[in-house]
């Protein structure tokens, strides 16, 4: 696992440890040693931030105040000293009588470019010089100038001295001792726990140390384990920070340090860091939303975690006891979902979560997801054909559905009341039969319910008709008719015995075999006038009393209706 990592600048504004709180007393010129009569100036670096009645010089064997700079003439020890700060290393002078010298700078540190200057009194020009280091020449020139020698090393310690001709004479100079000092020592490993648990921060620090001579010298540090690099890049900060560390990050660790600007790179000694694991523990199965009984295309989301345990932990999701992973996820988190976007029939059963960070497994409880269907539109229909019946058939009213998850309530609405209920356990349809009255006519529906989805059908209209009723209509119908026809006959019997009292006759007398023309049959266009309609009477037996015959003619009709009274 690749380690996250962030850098903390926890040093001075230029991104460098922090220097020591030395002063540094710095000599010009910058040689050693000068010869007797001249004049050296110390100063005692960072006196222009403080008040100079706070600084000290020692010299002479003794400490004293004065001023700064120092003008100085004597050789031996000086140091310097201000309030806040530590004492400054010594810096030797050294006034000589010799005609020839040998100069060197006071401080050299590896990685510097080395100077030496071969110098006679009164700077008579010289010829032939030749520089020594341990008894041996090492370089020579023809006439006076500095010698430089760049990125010096430890190596370059040693005694040096040169000699010299002028017109004259030739000379040797003393042996100078040159010690070139380490610019920063070997950087240490240092780490808030050798042994972190899993999933914690860790912080690792390279340590080392500028001298107060150099503290302007920038260093650049890189950070490994087990041989590969953490940072791929030089980083300012001495300071690695592992928000959070892995088993697999155990290794061995070590560090760098490496001057900018010089040819310095120096390593750390090796750490060893064991990560431990926790074991996963706590195992929670939720589901979301907080139920069991689900609605078919519904989102339901079941969420595995657990409250302790670091590393990758590995998540299954097992459904319905077996043994293979319906779905498997390794991951740093301590949570993993089971996310069903729609929810399907087939999607009901048992469910149960395992994790395992290679340490322990455990399993969740179990979770028994039902995936309910809602009711389809149902249908509503009668026995009874076109929708009539007669009072007292017995008709079946049947309520069904398509789909819909049991148990299903039924209830048969008549006129809007509910007329019947029925629970159906298992089935998707419900029926009753009903011997009808006509009470029963009128609309009927149906609903259908399975608790979480209702569904109503659509309205039918049933018509009940009693053959009883009907008979009696006819049976009165046919009474009113045979009353209204004997009471016509009696008043012609009446009316024509009045008349025949009287002698008289209302219409003229007509043959009984004279045609009677049907208006109605007339092939004529043209339309009759119209003739008042009277009845015509042919008395038979006009001399047999209480006995009468009679012919009527009905102009409208064109029929011979007789009639007997």
């Amino acid at each position: 696992m690749l380690l996250w990592i962030s850098l903390l600048i926890l040093v001075s504004v230029d991104g460098q440890a922090p220097a020591a709180k030395k002063v540094v007393v710095i000599p010009s010129p910058p040689w050693t040693p000068v010869f007797k009569g001249e004049k050296v100036t110390l100063t005692c670096n960072g006196s222009h931030l403080l008040d100079p009645k706070q600084l000290w010089w020692f010299y002479e064997k003794g400490w004293q105040k004065s001023s700064n700079p120092l003008e100085v003439t004597k050789g031996g020890e000086y140091r310097c000293e201000m309030e806040y700060s530590s004492i400054s290393d010594p810096v030797y002078l050294v006034f000589s009588n010799n005609v020839l010298i040998l100069q060197t700078p006071y401080y050299v540190f590896e990685g510097d470019k080395l100077l030496l200057r071969c110098r006679e009194r009164n700077d008579i020009k010289l010829t032939r010089i030749s520089y020594f280091k341990d008894k041996k020449v090492f370089h020579y020139v023809s006439e006076n100038s500095v010698l430089s020698i760049p990125d010096v090393n430890s190596d370059y310690s040693g005694l040096y001295y040169c000699k010299a001709k002028n017109k004259q004479h030739q000379y040797t100079s003393e042996e100078v001792k040159l010690q070139v000092q380490e610019l920063f020592p070997p950087p240490k490993l240092k780490t808030t726990t050798s042994q972190p648990t899993e999933g914690t921060p860790v912080t690792l620090s390279c340590e080392t140390q500028l001298p107060p001579q150099r503290s302007d010298t920038k260093l650049h540090f890189s950070f490994f384990r087990d041989d590969r690099v953490i940072v791929s890049d030089w980083k300012e900060s001495q300071v690695l920070q592992i928000p959070a560390i892995w088993r697999e990050d155990s290794g061995s660790y070590w560090c760098e340090a490496k001057a900018v600007t010089q040819n310095i790179q120096k390593q750390s000694n090796h750490m060893k860091i064991s990560v431990k694991r926790i074991p996963v523990s706590g195992i929670l199965l939720e589901i979301q939303p907080p139920k069991t009984q689900v609605i078919e295309g519904e989102k339901l989301v079941l969420t595995c975690s657990v409250a302790k345990g670091t590393g990758n932990i590995t998540f299954c999701w097992h459904k319905n006891a077996t043994k293979d992973c319906l779905r498997k996820k390794t991951q740093s988190s301590l949570k993993e979902e089971l996310m069903f976007s729609t929810i399907k029939k087939s999607d009901e059963g048992s469910y149960q979560c395992a994790a395992d960070n290679n340490i322990s497994t455990i399993f969740s409880r179990t979770v028994v997801i039902s995936v309910m269907i809602p009711v389809s539109h149902p249908l509503l229909t009668l026995s009874a054909v076109g929708m009539q019946a007669a009072v007292g058939e017995v008709l079946e009213f049947r309520c069904e559905v398509l789909e819909g998850s049991a148990p299903i309530f039924y209830q048969f609405y008549h006129k809007g009341l509910v007329v019947k209920t029925i629970l159906a356990l298992f089935g998707d349809v419900a029926s009753f039969n009903l011997s009808v009255t006509t009470e029963h006519s009128g609309n009927y529906y149906c609903e259908a319910n399975n608790s979480f989805s209702s569904q109503f059908s659509e309205m039918l209209e049933l018509s009940i008709s009693d053959p009883a009723e009907r008979s009696l209509l006819i049976i009165g119908g046919t009474v009113a008719s045979l009353s209204i026809s004997g009471l016509a006959a009696v008043a012609l019997l009446v009316y024509f015995k009045l008349k025949r009292k009287s002698g008289g006759s209302l219409v003229p007398e007509l043959s009984r075999d004279q045609p009677i023309t049907d208006p109605q049959e007339s092939g004529h266009s043209k339309s009759i006038p119209p003739v008042e309609q009277q009845p015509i009477y042919d008395n038979v037996t006009p001399f047999v009393e209480d006995v009468v015959y009679s012919e009527v003619w009905d102009m409208n009709q064109g029929k011979i209706n007789r009639a007997l009274f």
